[in-house]
């Protein structure tokens, strides 16, 4: 790594990395300059990036530790990546749930759940730490994961200082008055304008793609049908693919559909595009549709794309044949289109981000995982509607969720305005939203208690230590906050009762309750633990299962291709349009339920086994540990590829944590061969 000139502490920095620094940049940097924690809030794509890059770089500099956290893995892998690139390989070490490397660097990188697993281990690994960056910090308000991010906050010892990077956070203001009653002060950098302004329209049939004050007026003014032949907004063979389709959907051929919205894009120059659709199916025809005619590349973009794909393969140690629908996928990335969703080979999603990083996609069709830690830019983002299924139903896209995926659009640097485009044939003009980003949800509390958390506190807290400790949650903060001013959010409505934050008082008798239970089922007696509460507080997904299936002695009686079945069954839950699988008998599912049927004794099925376990899921990925290709496996179960990844890389994780929670034994020894059956061809992760 290149030397560089050491700044002078107190130095005010207008420009780092070539780039010149906006106000509320500048004003970060000087806060953490003076080794004083800071919240920042801005708009995505306005560069808070650069703030990270700046404390990091100020740490290697200094001889000093830093822990940088991030939601997914896929984002701590591209961070490792990029902080190795930049810093050299020495200096950056990650800790995932799949991998361990050079975990005693100055700058480690890993996900928020395993810093919160170091802080309840009281894990050596921290010592020295001076400061923790949470990237995306909103994820406090995730419904399910939201619980790990206010846990390991709380754990943070104070003398490690805090970087919270966030897109626009409402009540921020309220977030660091609660670290401030906690002992923790905090700066805040709240910044509103986005660097590249947006312009949210709205395309249908008659209108075309207007802005919402404009909407009303052209649908009285435009035309009977949707498709301008005379205009140029659709090729013949486009116009033909759209009426079959719609034929065949029995719809009226005078509709929209996304060829038309893309054609529009295209006509007025907004590519690079991204289109979400909030569905893998519906991304994946829609890419098929448009390759069918669609070729955005010339021939020498054609050729670099297939350089890439012959490196990236040769360097995953992979062939075409691993990729399932290699030939499609080639096909519509040599013609500038893309698809990203979960459903991909993590291979197949890195490659389409690395192209349209290189400007070489036009267009790319994507759920909205994309918009999840990928920090990937375009000029446009397009939503094919306006409503998403959240498991209970069809609802209207939140504030949130809605500036979190068109945020995307707008290059600094490149494009004067992004534009927002929403396909809303079936919205009325007076339903139309009205999206501002002043209007987003709040963030709250998510905390929930587990019986790890439980079981890891009783044995290193008093019962009055951990009351005091319940009483600095953010979920008590806001439950006083909303007594005081008897709302919640400024809402008086009595059914909303139900969603208020749990005060101290709630939380302390929920954890006496689970503390209960944990000395019913012999975990604990008082505040000493058995050898199954030692099990359990190493244990973080589906604690007290894993501990009675360990404590029965299930693992010596299965192979390790059994093994890695019984795995993924516990840390697999189906989606809501999962495919069906065929139920095939396994022998561990009488040891499973024996099991759940003594828990059920000591308390609540729901509360001591939140999610049941998935016996469907387990041949897939027994016929996986066996050695079976990707190709066979997707055959017999229908599965996606990247679905069947995950859930192996899961199944990695939990099968690491047991070893960990184990004594060096034979048990210890049959775990990891389990583990090296698993990972392996397009399993492995490789973040090099």
């Amino acid at each position: 790594m290149a030397a560089r000139r050491r700044r002078r502490p107190n130095e005010i920095l207008y420009e780092y990395k070539g780039l010149v620094l906006d106000e509320f940049q500048q004003q970060s940097i000087w806060y953490l300059q003076r080794n004083q924690s800071t919240l920042v809030s801005a708009p995505t794509g306005t560069g808070k990036t650069l703030i990270a890059d700046f404390l990091v770089e100020m740490m290697i500099e200094r001889g000093r530790r830093l822990i940088y956290t991030a939601p997914i893995k896929a984002l701590v892998n591209q961070k490792y990546r990029e902080f190795a690139r930049q810093h050299g390989g020495e200096n950056i070490g990650i800790v995932t749930g799949d991998l361990s490397h050079n975990q005693t660097a100055p700058v480690v990188v890993m996900t928020t759940e395993i810093l919160r697993n170091m802080l309840l281990s009281r894990d050596g690994r921290l010592a020295g730490t001076s400061w923790a960056v949470f990237d995306e910090i909103h994820y406090l308000d995730h419904p399910e994961r939201g619980t790990v991010w206010e846990e390991t906050i709380l754990l943070l010892p104070n003398e490690i200082r805090i970087l919270g990077l966030s897109a626009t956070i409402p009540n921020v203001q309220e977030i660091a008055a609660w670290l401030k009653s906690i002992q923790r002060p905090v700066a805040v950098v709240h910044h509103l304008e986005r660097a590249v302004p947006l312009r949210h329209m709205y395309f249908n049939k008659h209108a075309r793609a207007v802005e919402q004050k404009d909407f009303f007026q052209a649908i009285v003014e435009g035309p009977s049908i949707g498709a301008d032949t005379k205009g140029g907004t659709l090729s013949p063979r486009e116009i033909h693919l759209g009426r079959t389709r719609h034929r065949r959907k029995q719809a009226s051929v005078s509709d929209t559909n996304h060829l038309d919205l893309i054609s529009y894009a295209s006509r007025n120059r907004l590519f690079p595009c991204l289109y979400f659709v909030f569905s893998r199916r519906g991304c994946e025809t829609n890419a098929r549709e448009l390759a069918a005619f669609a070729n955005y590349l010339s021939p020498h973009e054609k050729e670099t794309v297939r350089i890439t794909l012959r490196r990236a393969l040769a360097e995953a140690e992979l062939t075409a044949k691993d990729i399932p629908g290699y030939e499609t996928w080639q096909r519509q990335l040599l013609r500038g289109i893309g698809v990203h969703h979960a459903g991909l080979l993590p291979f197949v999603r890195e490659i389409t981000e690395n192209l349209l990083e290189r400007r070489l996609l036009r267009v790319i069709y994507a759920t909205e995982t994309f918009a999840v830690g990928v920090n990937m830019p375009v000029r446009t983002v397009c939503f094919d509607t306006l409503a998403k299924h959240d498991g209970q139903g069809l609802r209207p896209l939140s504030q949130q969720e809605y500036f979190q995926m068109a945020g995307r659009a707008g290059r600094r640097g490149r494009d004067r305005l992004g534009t927002v485009i929403s396909r809303i044939d079936s919205i009325k003009p007076d339903r139309l939203p009205d999206w501002s980003e002043s209007e987003l949800e709040p963030i709250r509390s998510r905390l929930n208690i587990s019986f790890n958390l439980v079981i890891n506190l009783v044995k290193g807290f008093t019962k009055s230590e951990i009351e005091r400790l319940l009483q600095r949650t953010l979920s008590s903060f806001q439950a006083k906050s909303a007594r005081d001013h008897q709302s919640s959010f400024h809402s008086t409505d009595k059914s909303q009762k139900t969603d208020l934050p749990l005060s101290a008082e709630e939380l302390f008798a929920d954890f006496m309750d689970k503390w209960a239970i944990l000395e019913r089922l012999g975990y604990v007696d008082g505040t000493t633990l058995s050898d199954k509460g030692d099990i359990c507080s190493k244990i973080y997904v589906q604690e007290v299962l894993i501990t009675e299936l360990l404590a029965a002695g299930l693992i010596t009686r299965l192979t390790p291709a059994e093994l890695a079945g019984l795995a993924a069954a516990i840390v697999y839950s189906p989606r809501a349009d999962s495919p069906n699988l065929t139920l095939s008998p396994v022998n561990w599912m009488a040891a499973v339920d024996l099991a759940q049927a003594r828990l059920k004794k000591a308390g609540p099925i729901e509360l001591l086994v939140p999610t049941a376990p998935y016996p469907p899921i387990a041949p897939a990925i027994t016929a996986w540990a066996k050695g079976s290709s990707l190709g066979n496996i997707l055959k017999k179960h229908p599965l996606d590829p990247g679905d069947l990844v995950s859930i192996c890389r899961q199944s990695i994780d939990l099968l690491r944590q047991m070893a960990a929670a184990l004594r060096e034994d034979d048990r210890v020894e049959h775990i990891y061969q389990t583990i090296k059956l698993l990972d392996r061809g397009v399993v492995r992760v490789n973040v090099g």
